[in-house]
């Protein structure tokens, strides 16, 4: 087995970030080796050296990009990756762009199993974070925690998968802090107040399902 110096580290680490970046802003598919290569300054024969082939340097990507937005919690089974870090990395897109457009990319990409497994990974940390605010009463009580859950991780990935959509619709260019920051009120109000002023529509659509469980 050959040892590993850190050289090799240092471009292995160059290569894997070329290729979240360039990922992210073309797509997987036209995101060729040789441009990553190019990218990294680096010959597509030590890409193939330290990832063999594209799906290996596409797994080691997404294990970067995981990690970034993985939150440890004292007593959780695992690390978690969660929207809250997600928002966060949202403020500080100099650093967090290109994991950003890279996430929004796997997370497009209906043929892939790896972007079940993140958007699955986001989902159960969000599902802790839930379960947390429940217990800490941060959050009321819900009659349906995984569901709320599901909600609020597609509340939180919106921005970044339909980021020229949000963008445009706000009047600016590019997703910014900024920009972000002119729906925060919005959004909150709209989970603290609720939308409608009473809970009629609620009770109709819960006798509604109830008349439709009956045989």
């Amino acid at each position: 087995m050959r040892s590993v110096n850190v050289d090799d580290l240092t471009t292995r680490a160059r290569i894997r970030n070329s290729a979240i970046e360039l990922i992210g802003a073309h797509g997987f598919d036209r995101a060729s080796m040789r441009m990553i290569a190019q990218a990294a300054e680096v010959s597509p024969a030590l890409v193939v050296h330290h990832f063999g082939d594209k799906d290996g340097l596409r797994a080691a990507c997404n294990a970067h990009v995981a990690a970034m937005f993985t939150v440890e919690r004292e007593g959780a089974d695992g690390a978690q990756i969660t929207i809250q870090a997600i928002q966060t990395a949202l403020g500080d897109l100099d650093a967090y762009g290109p994991a950003l457009n890279y996430l929004a990319r796997m997370l497009s990409d209906g043929s892939s199993r790896s972007a079940d497994d993140l958007f699955d990974g986001i989902l159960q940390g969000t599902l802790q974070s839930v379960r947390e605010q429940e217990q800490s009463g941060v959050i009321h009580p819900q009659s349906d925690p995984a569901g709320t859950a599901l909600i609020l991780t597609l509340f939180g990935l919106a921005p970044i998968v339909l980021a020229r959509h949000f963008s445009r619709s706000l009047g600016v260019q590019e997703l910014t802090p900024a920009a972000i920051a002119r729906i925060t009120v919005p959004l909150l109000e709209l989970f603290t107040h609720g939308f409608y002023a009473d809970d009629s529509i609620l009770n109709a659509a819960k006798t509604a399902m109830e008349n439709e469980e009956q045989p």
